[in-house]
């Protein structure tokens, strides 16, 4: 698993939305693929900002449930985007996708402990709240190379959990 690489298993042709996208075509793209998020790029391959149906949501709501017309993605998308590159490895994912280092280890800047628990580091890990992507962009030298998801990164991550196992439902053992 620490050998895997975000190259290996990334989604080498993820869907991608322009800027001047219509929002009621890059809502539909992603209905389409059964997606809730795609990045946005350049004519170059550049990322410039990701679109989530969470995005739209906040919009919708913030404009009194009427879309506006002819509203494109550059007008909604988030800018601040956190991506990943292509050679990291699947552990670095992992720990990027679930664990939030400033809540798991709070301090000030300076380094001082804010908080003293009894709590162990695999129950304060488990018990925290994190609001982490769904969906990761990867980059190579700057430009979009693919995208990796939480379950590709579990698709990878299986294997180590041994052998799939047949599982037999009650039900049908009844009827047999």
């Amino acid at each position: 698993m620490k050998n895997i690489t975000v190259k290996q298993i990334m989604n080498n042709q993820p869907i991608t939305l322009s800027t001047e996208t219509i929002t009621s075509v890059a809502l539909d793209t992603l209905l389409d693929n059964n997606l809730t998020s795609a990045p946005v790029i350049d004519d170059n391959l550049r990322l410039i900002g990701f679109l989530s149906v969470h995005d739209v949501m906040v919009d919708l709501w913030c404009e009194n449930y009427i879309p506006q017309e002819e509203q494109k993605v550059v007008d909604i998308m988030n800018r601040n985007v956190v991506s990943i590159s292509s050679k990291e490895t699947l552990v670095n994912v992992i720990e990027a996708l679930s664990i939030d280092k400033e809540q798991l280890f709070p301090t000030t800047s300076m380094g001082y402990a804010t908080s003293m628990t009894t709590l162990s580091l695999e129950e304060r890990a488990k018990a925290m709240k994190v609001a982490k992507p769904q969906v990761l962009p990867v980059l190579e030298d700057g430009k979009l190379v693919g995208s990796i998801s939480r379950l590709e990164v579990m698709r990878a991550v299986r294997p180590a959990y041994g052998n799939r196992l047949n599982v037999v439902n009650t039900d049908d053992r009844a009827t047999a």
